[in-house]
C-alpha cells in the first residue's frame, strides 16, 4: 500500500519540474594562471565580491576543492547559482576580480533543474547526474522515478544525499522526460559509483550516469 502512494508523489514532483523554468545552474571553475602570488594577493577581494552574491541569495550550494598553482595549494570552488539562463550566470560573474583580471574561468555550466531536497553537511561530495538512454513510456518513467525519488528521500534522511535537483531531458523526437541529479557523500569516486548503481534507472539500464567531484560542501 505504501509503495502505491509513492508513485503518484514522485510523479507529482517530476511533473512540477516540467512546468517551471529550470532556475539552477551548476558552475565549475578552473585557474587561467600559474602565478601563485597573483592568486594569493587577489583572494580576499574575490572572496568579498563572491560573498555579495551569497548575500543576494542567488548561490544555492557551494563546494570547495583543493587545487595546486606553482606547487602551492589554493581552494577553488564549484557552486550552484539561481539564474534565468547560462548567460545571466556569466554576466553575474564577469564583475568579480578574478574574472576581470583573467585569473579564473568557467570550465562548465550545466542546467541542473529545480532544487527539491537539501541537507547541510561538511563532507566529501560528488555530483551524480542521470541521463535517459532513450525515450521511455510515461508509465515506466513514473515507476522508475517513484522508486528512485523515494530512495533519494531516504538517503537524504541518512545524510548520503545532500541535495537533489529535478530537470527535463529533451530528445531529438521532441519528447521530454523528467530526470534528476543528486549530490552524494562518498569516500571516493568508486563509492559514488556504487551509490549510483543502486538507483532503479541505472539497475534497469534505462539511464547512464556521470560523476563529478565537487569537493566539500559549505554551509552558506
Amino acid at each position: 500500500m505504501k509503495h502505491k502512494k509513492l508513485i503518484p508523489l514522485a510523479f507529482g514532483l517530476a511533473m512540477t519540474a516540467t512546468q517551471v523554468h529550470s532556475a539552477a545552474y551548476g558552475v565549475s571553475l578552473e585557474w587561467k594562471t600559474d602565478d601563485a602570488l597573483t592568486v594569493f594577493e587577489g583572494m580576499n577581494a574575490q572572496r568579498n565580491a563572491f560573498s555579495e552574491l551569497i548575500e543576494q541569495g542567488v548561490i544555492h550550494d557551494l563546494f570547495v576543492r583543493h587545487s595546486t598553482i606553482d606547487d602551492k595549494q589554493f581552494p577553488i570552488i564549484n557552486f550552484v547559482m539561481e539564474a534565468d539562463s547560462a548567460d545571466q550566470v556569466l554576466k553575474r560573474l564577469e564583475p568579480l576580480p578574478f574574472f576581470k583580471e583573467d585569473i579564473v574561468k568557467v570550465s562548465e555550466i550545466r542546467d541542473i533543474g529545480t532544487k527539491w531536497l537539501d541537507k547541510e553537511v561538511v563532507q566529501n561530495t560528488y555530483a551524480l547526474e542521470l541521463t535517459w538512454l532513450e525515450p521511455q513510456q510515461n508509465l515506466l518513467v513514473d515507476q522508475i522515478l517513484g522508486k528512485d525519488l523515494q530512495k533519494v528521500v531516504n538517503w537524504n534522511a541518512q545524510g548520503i544525499v545532500t541535495s537533489a535537483y529535478l530537470s527535463i531531458q529533451e530528445f531529438d523526437s521532441n519528447m521530454k522526460q523528467p530526470t534528476y541529479s543528486i549530490a552524494v557523500q562518498a569516500r571516493d569516486e568508486s563509492h559514488a559509483q556504487d551509490i549510483a548503481k543502486e538507483l532503479e534507472a541505472v539497475k534497469t539500464e534505462s539511464a547512464s550516469y556521470n560523476i563529478m567531484y565537487l569537493g566539500y560542501k559549505l554551509n552558506i
